[in-house]
């Protein structure tokens, strides 16, 4: 067996984190995306307003009346004059950076 060098395994420490790391940043993604989806689904939407509520997406951030902070977490949903009825789903509880929500 190859004896590893400090460069090497420093490399190696460096790639290993990064797989291990960068895939809970997505997972995290879904989970709120998926909180959303949720409530979405919950929600009766006449004008299509949350179509772009995309749950297939890495993250809702790039949906419509979403707003994300620099992590890429839900900071804001703001659904005012959307015409929206129904009832808000404990999911939302998920979104663990929410500071707003107007509904």
């Amino acid at each position: 067996m190859k004896k590893v060098k400090g460069r090497e395994a420093i490399t190696a420490l460096v790639v290993l984190s990064i797989l291990v790391v960068h895939p809970f940043r997505f997972i995290y993604g879904n989970m709120e995306g998926d909180a959303l989806h949720t409530l979405r689904v919950n929600l009766e939407d006449p004008n299509n307003v949350l179509q772009s509520w995309d749950p297939t997406l890495v993250n809702p951030c790039t949906w419509f009346h979403v707003t994300c902070n620099n992590d890429n977490s839900v900071i804001r949903v703001d659904l005012g004059n959307a015409a929206l009825s129904g009832q808000l789903v404990p999911q939302l509880g998920l979104l663990k950076n929410l500071q707003y929500l107007n509904s």
